[in-house]
């Protein structure tokens, strides 16, 4: 059985046509664009910048004496607010560097109770249960360079000195009367307050470093745009002031907007 000729022409003519077909699939394939990286698993940019806000929740260790009574006061506690700029470079899906300009309110409440004499209406002096207050305002613009580590796709680790400048450093001290047995009426009778002063810190330190060190994550939410909460902890290597061992630690929870460059 012989073969046509249309036959032979058609056949290369298809092969022809699937040949072209799968050249022109091919070509587009390598052309295309990229799929875009993941929302938990972006690529890192080149250079990000951005604000950064969040909260410290701050410890105070040691001891210090006010200036109003020589009162000492040890471990007060408080919650801060933190805010500031960061700017960062990657140099590789691995590795990279940010700077953070931020302002940490260092805040912390003291407090405790001791039994103070306290005169009634009558003349007579009694034993009353007081509270002892102190209030510290404290801030700190801080500079903060972190090495970056990013073991797997969208989390990091960081850390790094830092070293800052005193803003804000006063105390407020009081003296309450929380006996509820007696009636006041020095002071403040609404608030039972019985002393109040304040001033500055004595002795403060303008000078602040400390080591940071943390995690965070990248959360993609658009092209060029990147939300990284972090949690860092700052352990403090200067006191607050020049004569005792006051010193203020916190763990910061903050939020970084990255705008890719």
């Amino acid at each position: 059985m012989t073969v046509s000729r249309f036959t032979v022409s058609t056949l290369v003519a298809l092969l022809w046509l699937i040949a072209g077909m799968q050249a022109h699939a091919q070509y587009r394939t390598q052309m295309s664009v990229p799929a875009p990286p993941s929302v938990l698993s972006p690529d890192p940019s080149v250079w990000w910048i951005g604000p950064q806000i969040g909260v410290n929740i701050n410890s105070h260790t040691g001891d210090f004496l006010t200036d109003f009574c020589q009162c000492s006061f040890e471990n007060g506690s408080g919650v801060g607010v933190s805010a500031g700029f960061e700017i960062g470079h990657m140099f590789s899906p691995l590795f990279g560097i940010a700077l953070k300009a931020v302002y940490s309110d260092l805040r912390a409440d003291y407090s405790y109770e001791i039994d103070l004499n306290a005169l009634l209406n009558t003349g007579e002096t009694v034993l009353a249960r007081h509270e002892r207050q102190n209030e510290v305002e404290l801030g700190y613009f801080m500079f903060n360079p972190v090495l970056q580590l990013h073991p797997f796709p969208g989390f990091y680790l960081f850390a790094g000195p830092a070293v800052g400048v005193n803003t804000v450093g006063n105390t407020t001290y009081k003296v309450v009367m929380v006996d509820e047995r007696y009636v006041i009426d020095i002071g403040n009778p609404d608030e039972r307050t019985i002393e109040i002063d304040s001033g500055e810190i004595p002795g403060i330190e303008k000078l602040r470093m400390d080591v940071r060190f943390g995690f965070g994550l990248n959360i993609r939410l658009g092209r060029s745009f990147v939300f990284s909460p972090e949690l860092s902890y700052n352990l403090p290597l200067t006191t607050i002031s020049s004569d005792d061992n006051w010193k203020a630690e916190a763990i910061h929870v903050i939020g970084v907007f990255k705008f890719e460059l």
